[in-house]
C-alpha cells in the first residue's frame, strides 16, 4: 500500500540540509533538524520560568518545587516528533519570512501540543505516551491536571516573549489566531467525546469529519501553516492554507486510525489504543455499516465496557472483522482521496520558491506512509 499512496505525490521532493547543503529524501530528517532547534528553546523555559516564580512566603520547600519541577516538565522532555512546529518554520520561510522569527512560535506550539496531551490522556484514559506511561497513570489524575494547566501557561507565556522579536502587533495577532485554532480544537474534543456516548449506529462518516477537521486538520495543518504565513506577512495566503490543511488533517488521521489496528507505533503506543478508548474512527464507522446483526452486537458490547475491562481477544475481534469487511482498505482508500485534493490546493498556494511546495509534498508523503 506504501507505494500506491506514493503515487499521489508524482513530483521529485528533496530538501536542502541546512546542515550539509545535500539534497535529502526524507521528511523525518527535516523533523529531526528543527526539532532539535525548538527543543533547545523549550528547555531553555525550564530554567527560566524557575526564576519567574513569585514568592508568596518565607517558607521554604524545594523538595516540593523540585517534584512540581519534574512533573511539569515530563512531555517536554520526553518530545515528540515536531511535525506542528516545523511547519510553522517552513511556512514562514515559504512565505520569505526569517527562520529566526518562527522558533518562539514553534516553542509554544509545542508546549501547546504537551498540555492537551496531557488532558487527552486523562480523557481518554490512555495507558502510555512517548513510550512511558502517561502522566496521570504515573502521579496521579490532580497532579496531571496540575501540569497541564502548567503548560498551558508555559503556551502563552512563550507567545508573549515574541514581543521582542516580532513587535507588539505581530505577536497580538499570532495569539488570537492560536485562540481561534484552539477554540475549534477544544469544540472537536467536545464532539468526540459526545460521539463516544452516542449508540454505534448514530455515527455517520460525517461526524467523523467534523471531529478531524478541528482536532487535526486545522489544529495540526493548516493552523501551524497560518501562523507561518502570519509571521510573514502573507495572510492573504490563510484560506488557502486552511483548505490544504482540512484535507490533509483528514488523511492524517485516518492513517493515524489505520495505524492503531496495524502498528505499535515502534513501541511507543499499544495496539488497538482506539478501540480500547472507544473511539467512532473511520474504520469502525465503515465496520458497523457492513458487520451482519450478530457481529455488530458483539462490537457494540466490546465497545461498551471501560478500558479495563475490556480483553486484549476482544480488541484483537474487531480488529479482525475491520481487515473481514475491507474497512482498513476503505480508509487507506479515503486517505489517498483526500490528499490528492490537499495536493491540488498546494499547487495554488503562492511561495515564494518551488522547493517549499516540494518540501511539503515530502511531509504529505510521511504523513501517509509512516510507521509511528
Amino acid at each position: 500500500m506504501k507505494r500506491e499512496i506514493s503515487k499521489v505525490v508524482e513530483k521529485e521532493t528533496f530538501f536542502l540540509c541546512p546542515n550539509c547543503g545535500q539534497r535529502k529524501h526524507d521528511f523525518e530528517d527535516l523533523l529531526r533538524y528543527y526539532r532539535e532547534k525548538v527543543l533547545n528553546i523549550e528547555k531553555s523555559y525550564i530554567e527560566k520560568v524557575k526564576k519567574d516564580v513569585e514568592s508568596a512566603s518565607e517558607i521554604e520547600r524545594k523538595d516540593i518545587e523540585r517534584k512540581h519541577w519534574n512533573i511539569s516538565f515530563e512531555y517536554v522532555l520526553r518530545s515528540g516528533k515536531h511535525i506542528r512546529s516545523t511547519l510553522i518554520i517552513l511556512s514562514t520561510k515559504a512565505f520569505g519570512g526569517e527562520e529566526s522569527k518562527a522558533l518562539l512560535t514553534a516553542a509554544a506550539m509545542e508546549y501547546c501540543e504537551n498540555w492537551i496531551l496531557v488532558h487527552d490522556d486523562i480523557e481518554d484514559n490512555s495507558l502510555v505516551r512517548r513510550g512511558d506511561k502517561t502522566l496521570h497513570r504515573k502521579y496521579g489524575v490532580e497532579l496531571a491536571i496540575n501540569a497541564g494547566d502548567f503548560l498551558h501557561v508555559m503556551m502563552w507565556k512563550i507567545l508573549m516573549d515574541n514581543r521582542s522579536n516580532l513587535g507588539e502587533e505581530l505577536t497580538f495577532k499570532l495569539m488570537e489566531k492560536f485562540y481561534k485554532i484552539l477554540l475549534r480544537t477544544t469544540l472537536g474534543q467536545t464532539a468526540e467525546l459526545l460521539f463516544m456516548k452516542k449508540d454505534l449506529k448514530e455515527i455517520k462518516e460525517e461526524d467523523f469529519y467534523y471531529i478531524a477537521d478541528g482536532k487535526t486538520g486545522l489544529y495540526s495543518i493548516g493552523g501551524p501553516l497560518s501562523l507561518g504565513a502570519i509571521i510573514s506577512g502573507r495572510e492573504d495566503q490563510i484560506n488557502l492554507l486552511k483548505e490544504f490543511g482540512k484535507y490533509l488533517g483528514r488523511a492524517f488521521q485516518i492513517i493515524d486510525d489505520v495505524l492503531d489496528v496495524t502498528s505499535d507505533f515502534r513501541g511507543l503506543k499499544e495496539r488497538g489504543n482506539d478501540i480500547y478508548e472507544g473511539k467512532r474512527t473511520l474504520l469502525l464507522i465503515h465496520l458497523v455499516n457492513n458487520c451482519n446483526g450478530e457481529e455488530f452486537e458483539k462490537v457494540r458490547e466490546i465497545l461498551s465496557k471501560p478500558r479495563e475491562k475490556k480483553s486484549k481477544e476482544e480488541v484483537e475481534y474487531i480488529i479482525s472483522l475491520m481487515n473481514k469487511y475491507g474497512s482498513v482498505s476503505y480508509a487507506r482508500k479515503r486517505a489517498e482521496e483526500f490528499t490528492k485534493k490537499a495536493l491540488e490546493v498546494l499547487e495554488r498556494i503562492d511561495f515564494v520558491e518551488e522547493q517549499y511546495k516540494e518540501e511539503l509534498r515530502l511531509a504529505v508523503d510521511f504523513i501517509l506512509n509512516r510507521d509511528h
